[in-house]
């Protein structure tokens, strides 16, 4: 923590010499965030929150693609999927974060697009396009947000129709520049808006085409692998009905198909390598379906604003989890998630107050299945369905004392009801719980004397509160401190393998649910900006008590693979600190920096996490995983003009991320990495056309969205530690890998 002020103190006084330098260079506009729900949005550097916005052109020069795109661009953030399926996110802040690819576990990182929270991790990070803003909250957001964001939030704003006819294309082509790995990824998009009845109504049309040819190749055949084709679909409409009423309402179509998970296995090659070997290439066919509405009334001082959103979200995939070419492991997973909600505020100004209020309906069904084949056909099936229920009130204000001192209070009541019917994955005659096959009641005749499953439901209710103090120590430079309270939903397991400790840990506790996570965040904070726009810097430091910690426990048993247990473990506490600096020596010249700090520890826990059989110190002593200590880095962007409206854009992007644990044992990590992105864009001014080139992850760092041990498919890079408290000799891993160093070329044009 004291290295992170001290980083805070030097960069201040940097910014304060820059901020001198740029007096003469054009000012900045304001960047304007929606994260506060006021009407028309407020500017970043008077919000008294950690926040991180990127707006469409900052998303254009890093080549945004989707959230894990941004992953390198916080600090203290993660955005990664866990690469059990394509495009499941298993996001991380300050610390907390998921292991999982079951549909039902709940984030600790909200996503909300278009003001629309969506419920499932599955889906999210899949290709998106046409961005207008993503707006990067750290921190509990429960007052204005609601549960399942104890870290924080990440608000992804589509672009809205325009009333004046604009259009927007752009193709690219990228692939591996190294040999002996696999093929080339294009995509395409073209975006149309302006309107159809003069002032009044306005639509947006889009369309995105991507084909990736599989950047890695299969050791086992020499065939490339990671292939996917992905198509999205989106139309939008805007309407002025009156002068003070507005609608938007904008629907989206996306289909994926491709191979199954890239994944490694740590027993049988190098944790430092991209090579794999498997001989199952698995698939995955995703499609999702998703409509959001929203409607703008201009009442009195302020504003109602009602929010609308539908979306159904399935799958079906085959993965080989024992990631090796023999078949071991291999299984199939089915997903059906459909939700809808419905969010009514009113947000405005009430003399001195700024006030927000409103309520919240959300509901959502999930049917999950699973089978899985150990050497032959399929023998294992299970899986369950869960219907759940969510209503809200909330509200908070913020008091203006004085011109320079605002207070803030807020509060959320929350009522979430979970009904779930569970199917163990275990032996038995071949069923679907998406089709309703699978029993839940009764005694699994495969399996003497071993019930079906389970059904149960339970509820939950809950407070979120929020205390803040903000004060402006100048035009450009504020100051604030606050205590905000966030809770992660209870829930159920959908993946039971191991029915014998389900029932046992059900009874002894009253139910088969696992219970809430409560999180209070302590935080303070200092942004500064010079009076043009041209520099700035914003610092957080903050402390946070997680008490009944949600983990997800990953264990190779033989006979089912793998299971995995949902406890709450124990208590935490976490402190860190970020800082972010941008700084423009001149018009042509822009410097950015970040760093972020992480030190999380367990209080107490309530279970063996390291396999000992006992619960004592060394399980106290355990990180938490998905907590880098350190991440730090920064851009440097220059602009030389050409002349005749020309310029030439270079961009250098470098972020570290330190080592973090992966399993809650702390035996499953993923190693430290150096991320380094460049691109030099050719702007041609009129035609309004760029040529880019660009390369990702140039040092080639491999990195991976987990790292899960198994009972089997050991070898030589096998390193003896895969289960410490196991007598027989250690295995293999669950590994999936992210590409590595990819070069590519995008033609980008506006008319």
């Amino acid at each position: 923590m004291r290295r992170t002020l001290a980083l805070a103190a030097a960069s201040y006084g940097l910014c304060a010499g820059v901020g001198a330098r740029a007096e003469e260079a054009d000012s900045k506009p304001p960047i304007i965030v929606t994260a506060t729900k006021k009407p028309g949005g407020e500017e970043l550097e008077r919000v008294p929150a950690a926040i991180t916005a990127f707006d469409g052109k900052a998303l254009a020069q890093a080549q945004y693609r989707d959230l894990q795109s941004l992953s390198y661009s916080v600090p203290g953030v993660s955005l990664d999927p866990v690469g059990t399926f394509r495009g499941v996110a298993n996001f991380s802040m300050r610390g907390l974060g998921i292991n999982s690819s079951i549909p039902s576990i709940d984030a600790s990182v909200g996503t909300v697009v278009d003001g629309v929270y969506l419920a499932a991790n599955s889906g999210l990070v899949l290709d998106g396009f046409d961005i207008a803003s993503v707006e990067v909250l750290r921190g509990p957001q429960g007052v204005l947000f609601g549960r399942n964001t104890t870290a924080g939030a990440v608000l992804v704003n589509t672009a809205d129709p325009s009333f004046a006819w604009e259009g927007h294309s752009r193709v690219s082509g990228e692939g591996p520049v190294d040999s002996g790995r696999g093929a080339m990824r294009g995509t395409g998009q073209l975006v149309v808006s302006g309107p159809i009845v003069a002032d009044r109504v306005a639509i947006r049309l889009g369309a995105y085409l991507d084909s990736d040819g599989g950047w890695f190749r299969n050791l086992r055949d020499g065939s490339n692998f990671g292939k996917a084709e992905t198509t999205v679909l989106r139309a939008g409409v805007r309407a002025l009905i009156t002068d003070h009423l507005t609608l938007t309402a904008k629907g989206e179509y996306l289909r994926t198909t491709g191979d199954g998970a890239t994944t490694q296995n740590h027993g049988l090659f190098s944790r430092d390598g991209f090579d794999m070997s498997v001989d199952n290439a698995g698939f995955i066919k995703a499609r999702s379906h998703f409509v959001t509405a929203r409607l703008d009334w201009e009442v009195g001082p302020g504003t109602l604003t009602n929010i609308a959103g539908w979306r159904r979200y399935t799958h079906s995939t085959s993965n080989d989890i024992d990631s090796t070419p023999s078949p071991i492991f291999h299984s199939k997973t089915q997903l059906d998630q459909e939700q809808w909600s419905d969010e009514l505020h009113w947000s405005g100004k009430l003399g001195p107050l700024d006030l927000t209020t409103g309520g919240y309906i959300f509901h959502q069904d999930v049917a999950y299945g699973e089978d899985r084949a150990f050497g032959g056909p399929p023998s294992q099936f299970g899986g369950g369905t869960q219907d759940h229920h969510v209503q809200g009130l909330f509200a908070q204000g913020d008091l203006h004392a004085t011109p320079a001192l605002t207070l803030t209070a807020g509060l959320r009541w929350s009522h979430e009801e979970k009904a779930a019917a569970i199917t163990y994955v275990r032996p038995r005659p071949a069923c679907s719980v998406v089709a309703g096959t699978c029993p839940v009641a009764g005694v699994n005749t495969s399996v003497p004397g071993e019930p079906n499953g389970i059904a149960d439901k339970h509820s939950w209710s809950s407070l979120s509160p929020k205390l803040g103090v903000s004060y402006q120590l100048g035009a450009h430079a504020l100051a604030y401190a606050s205590w905000t309270r966030g809770v992660r939903s209870g829930g159920y397991n959908l993946r039971v393998t191991n029915a014998a400790a389900f029932q046992r840990i059900a009874a002894a506790q009253g139910t088969a649910a696992f219970g809430e996570e409560r999180v209070d965040s302590y935080e303070i904070g200092l942004k500064l900006a010079s009076g043009d726009g041209r520099a700035s810097i914003n610092a957080a430091a903050y402390r946070m008590d997680v008490n009944g910690v949600q983990r997800e426990l990953n264990v190779p048993v033989l006979g089912s693979g793998l299971a995995q247990y949902i406890y709450n473990t124990g208590d935490a506490r976490i402190h860190g600190g970020e800082i972010e600096a941008a700084f423009a020596p001149t018009a042509a010249l822009r410097l950015t920096a970040n760093a972020g700090y992480i030190d999380a520890d367990y209080v107490r826990v309530f279970l063996d996490l390291n396999g000992d059989n006992v619960i004592d110190a060394a399980d106290r002593a355990l990180k938490l995983p998905r907590a880098p200590r350190w991440t730090f880095g920064g851009t440097v962007t220059h602009q030389l003009a050409l002349g005749e409206a020309r310029t030439l854009t270079s961009r250098v992007a470098y972020q570290y991320r330190s080592r973090y644990a992966y399993t809650d044992n702390n035996v499953g990590f993923n190693s430290a990495s150096h991320m380094l992105d460049a691109s030099v864009a050719l702007d041609l001014g009129g035609p309004a056309i760029r040529l880019t080139l660009y390369g990702r992850n140039l040092l080639d760092q491999v990195q991976f969205g987990g790292d899960t041990q198994l009972p089997f498919g050991g070898g030589p890079f096998s390193d003896g530690n895969s289960r410490p408290f196991d007598p027989r000799p250690a295995a293999g891993t669950f590994s999936p890998v992210f590409k590595g160093r990819t070069v590519g070329i995008e033609a980008a044009m506006d008319f």
